[in-house]
């Protein structure tokens, strides 16, 4: 999609009112356009999709608390659970991963076609642009899954982000995301989660900030390569559970809840 067209499937979704519309479109750049795509319409099998974007830090502090491999590892933990469900036709995985800049390893695909995360395609490096790939990545997936709907397919959309560290370098702010983000759950057909390693950022107090709701949020203080694979663990489990619904108002216990 470009940039027009990705600004006319946003303005068009009812999942956003005019402020969070103005927010998602008021800077839509390359990786936004990369963000949107994902396969064609006439290629999705499922009688309904699921739409799960995985944003995962990738900023210097991964690797100064010895990281690294334990989000490749979790997150390829992740594409195994998904591979290994029932629900693995009706899943389309976005991934993206950001320091200083932002990255769309691919946009909407299945799961078998999706990225692996090795050695070669990352590590930590640079800052934690947290607000703006929060806003990019909903800014897409709200264009793609707005694309979707128009053709006749009911779309939920689940976006996930991993970090180990509170914001550093966005043009973007909380209150920007928190707009977006209300608007988006109140809508019924998002959840968004928060996942935080680490005890020195009270990951709480972010989440909240950017309008994330505390059933949706979950933190490992310890950040051990255990606790890390753990919480991958625990969104592919909850990612596979809000593909088990009817598209509709979610679970009252949250992204994390029973």
């Amino acid at each position: 999609m470009s940039k027009s067209q990705i600004s006319s499937w946003i303005q068009a979704s009812s999942a956003v009112g005019p402020a969070a519309s103005s927010v998602l479109t008021g800077d839509l750049g390359a990786v936004v356009v990369a963000g949107a795509a994902g396969v064609d319409t006439d290629d999705i099998q499922a009688s309904d999709v699921t739409l799960v974007t995985l944003l995962v830090d990738a900023s210097s502090s991964i690797a100064t608390r010895g990281l690294e491999d334990a989000v490749r590892k979790g997150q390829n933990d992740l594409l195994d659970a998904f591979a290994s469900s029932k629900e693995r036709d009706a899943i389309l995985l976005a991934l993206w991963t950001f320091n200083d800049e932002l990255r769309v390893h691919h946009a909407y695909v299945p799961v078998d076609d999706a990225t692996r995360l090795g050695a070669k395609n990352y590590a930590g490096l640079g800052g934690t642009r947290l607000y703006d790939t929060w806003v990019d990545a909903l800014a897409a997936n709200v264009a793609y899954a707005e694309r979707l709907r128009a053709s006749g397919t009911p779309t939920r959309s689940v976006v996930v982000v991993v970090t180990d560290g509170e914001d550093c370098g966005s043009r973007r702010r909380a209150a920007d995301c928190a707009r977006v983000s209300k608007d988006l759950l109140a809508s019924e057909q998002f959840q968004l989660a928060f996942v935080g390693v680490g005890s020195d950022v009270d990951f709480r107090a972010v989440a909240r900030s950017m309008g994330v709701p505390d059933g949706s949020i979950a933190i490992a203080e310890n950040a051990t390569p255990g606790a890390m694979r753990q919480l991958f663990r625990m969104v592919s489990q909850s990612a596979i559970r809000a593909s088990q619904r009817t598209v509709g108002p979610a679970a009252g216990g949250g992204f994390f809840g029973p």
